[in-house]
């Protein structure tokens, strides 16, 4: 009975390491490969309406409409359409902006805090842009961001835009995962299309998201589930390496930012789980659903059978796993493991639809 707990606990554990690194390898090789397609550089620029949803962020509005108009992208094609729900000095700020900007087309729209994806479909109804791009306001685009997501959707074949993410603060642990989670985006993307997609930057040709209905209202996850209904829809959405933007990471509340983000993930696999696929796509997605939902709960179940089994070799790997704990790789994914476990479990009594403000500095 003991050697059955050590065998079995020693696959559960071999099961848990080679899958996600065996893709890593494929799609590592898939990143440093070309891409099937390419951006376009149309005749005519698309009119673009940039929504930014805002709650309480008086701090850094100013620096954010400032960073979207400041792209290389002519300011007469881009409409601003704020979706606020601040009890702060938000909407005193963006009025004193307004009027040393007059020029910008800019819509402000005021209601009841009720969840970001209904903010995003407040801001839809007014958004006349060809092209739809929503974004955080704590975070902030390199100079071509935007035009360069744009020439991407100007291909036909792609429906959607998002960017890889530079972290600003947040340590080594944070930068080596995002390290590793920007080479499977644009790996994936290569391939076909990606899974998750990120609120800082997520463009999306009007017409396709006005056709869908607009963003989900009952997960969290609106950029990322939004992705993949278009890929499920036969367009590629992607995450191109030319399109960047500076995710700002909190000090203070980290941890349960982490959780928030992980327990969106897993709403949006739950929910796109029921989506046709692709047969391009299914490779893709449905390892990523089983990295993210099955293969974290492989590591405590493995790791205490080894313990139960009593064997000197099981000691012997588990006290080497947490030595290895020391390497910053590892520590990341390890760290990774749990918070989608206990997103999980989290998402049980409540999805975080509507959450405490992190602060982040800026």
């Amino acid at each position: 009975m003991l050697n059955q707990l050590l065998y079995i606990g020693l696959l559960l554990i071999l099961l848990h390491v080679t899958t996600p690194v065996l893709y890593y390898v494929i799609i590592l090789s898939k990143a440093k490969g070309q891409w099937p397609i390419s951006p376009v550089d149309a005749g005519g620029l698309p009119s673009v309406s940039v929504i930014i949803p805002t709650y309480n962020e008086g701090g850094i509005i100013v620096d954010k409409l400032n960073n979207v108009i400041d792209q290389d992208y002519p300011i007469s094609k881009i409409q601003i359409v704020i979706s606020d729900s601040s009890t702060d000095d938000t909407p005193v700020k963006v009025k004193e902006w307004l009027r040393s900007h007059s020029s910008v087309n800019l819509v402000y729209l005021s209601s009841p805090r009720s969840g970001k994806g209904r903010a995003l479909n407040e801001a839809l109804k007014v958004a006349n842009g060809d092209v739809i791009v929503t974004t955080d306001a704590d975070s902030m685009w390199l100079r071509d961001s935007l035009p360069n997501a744009v020439r991407w959707l100007s291909s036909g074949e792609v429906g959607l835009v998002s960017c890889i993410k530079v972290p600003k603060g947040g340590g080594s642990v944070e930068d080596a995962y995002r390290s590793l989670y920007n080479v499977l985006r644009i790996g994936e993307s290569k391939v076909y299309s990606t899974v998750v997609f990120h609120g800082e930057l997520l463009a999306i040709k009007g017409s396709l998201l006005r056709s869908m209905g607009g963003f989900p209202v009952d997960i969290g996850a609106d950029d990322s589930y939004t992705g993949v209904r278009v890929a499920s829809m036969g367009y590629r959405a992607i995450v191109p390496d030319d399109v960047v933007c500076v995710e700002y990471i909190p000090s203070a509340g980290y941890g349960k930012w982490r959780v928030r983000r992980a327990q969106h993930l897993v709403q949006s696999f739950l929910k796109s789980a029921r989506l046709p696929k692709p047969r391009r796509y299914r490779s893709i997605y449905y390892t990523e659903a089983y990295i993210h939902l099955v293969n974290p709960w492989l590591l405590p179940i493995g790791t205490l059978l080894l313990a139960a089994s009593g064997s000197l070799l099981a000691y012997a790997l588990i006290a080497l796993g947490v030595v290895l704990l020391v390497w910053v790789p590892f520590r990341a994914w390890v760290i990774q493991q749990f918070l989608l476990m206990y997103a999980m479990v989290r998402n049980l009594w409540n999805k975080e639809l509507i959450w405490e403000k992190v602060n982040k500095g800026m």
